[in-house]
């Protein structure tokens, strides 16, 4: 899926248009799910990034085909994991890794919809990967 800049143009709108209120009211409403279920919400991020693994090999492999976004969001976040330079270093204590919770989450959530496809493609249970 190419960007147009007609696209661009309509996110921008969208969050012109944001409703505060609902805004906040939805994030609570998450904060409040994965307070209530941490281990379910590491679990699904833990079994989304290998999903994207997969689907990243057999991209490699020639075995499907992905999006230009999807490989780019992929390709950057596992050489963010494996690279020794985090902007936060591993071995701090509490938050080292912070910021590489932040880069797989902004990354999956680029990927959310190519994830579920091939999920599907797999004919794996789309519910236990949290993509239903």
């Amino acid at each position: 899926m190419n960007i147009k800049l007609d696209s661009l143009f309509e996110i921008f709108n969208k969050i012109r248009s944001l409703d505060v209120d609902s805004f906040l009211n939805d994030a609570k409403r998450r904060i409040d799910e994965i307070k209530e279920n941490p281990t379910h919400f590491a679990l699904t991020t833990v079994l989304q990034l290998k999903l994207a693994y997969d689907m990243f090999d057999c991209y490699l492999k020639k075995q499907c085909s992905l999006p230009w976004k999807t490989v780019v969001a992929i390709f950057s976040v596992l050489l963010y994991l494996i690279n020794p330079f985090d902007i936060i270093p591993d071995f701090i204590p509490g938050i080292g890794y912070l910021d590489d919770a932040v880069a797989i989450g902004v990354a999956l959530k680029l990927i959310r919809d190519d994830l579920r496809d091939f999920a599907i493609s797999r004919g794996l249970n789309l519910s236990e990967y949290g993509l239903d």
